[in-house]
């Protein structure tokens, strides 16, 4: 199930992104951090996350991203796959730029569940290179047969590209 599942996020990936952005760079990077369980009992795990950015354009606060997540838990790991709208915040003269995030996907350990998630997050240049530092939170909904509860804390680099 678990290879059905990654090749699905994998071909749904391959579509949205095999459409050039004219005139547009794509945005991908990778995360590291802790997930904690927001549920009776709650807990910590690890989990590590691929994203890649893409629709952004100068001037246009709205993009869109999609990330896979490898969330290490005590019995099955967890693998999600989400597309999320990103809205970023324009803040003259300031190295952080804000944004917050949301969106859907699937949410894969043992069994296949939809869920949805909402954060908010920023990111921080790394002086003139092409890379930017970013850390965000992310509260995720798992409608499975009880509805679980996480929030996912982020941080890691992103590499701009194709410009």
């Amino acid at each position: 199930m678990r290879g059905f599942v990654a090749g699905a996020v994998l071909a749904m990936l391959l579509t949205l992104t095999s459409t050039p952005v004219v005139g547009q760079g794509f945005v991908f990077g990778a995360g590291v951090g802790p997930t904690f369980s927001l549920e009776d009992g709650g807990g910590t795990d690890f989990h590590v996350m691929g994203t890649f950015r893409f629709g952004e354009e100068e001037g246009k606060p709205v993009s869109f991203r999609a990330d896979g997540m490898l969330q290490f838990a005590d019995g099955d790991d967890l693998f999600s796959g989400t597309l999320n709208a990103m809205y970023h915040f324009t803040t003259s003269g300031s190295r952080l730029r804000p944004y917050v995030i949301g969106g859907g996907g699937i949410y894969a350990n043992g069994g296949t569940d939809f869920g949805i998630n909402a954060g908010a997050g920023l990111t921080m240049p790394l002086g003139d290179s092409p890379a930017r530092l970013f850390g965000e939170a992310r509260f995720h909904a798992i409608f499975a047969e009880d509805t679980i509860n996480q929030l996912p804390l982020t941080i890691g680099i992103l590499f701009t590209a194709g410009d």
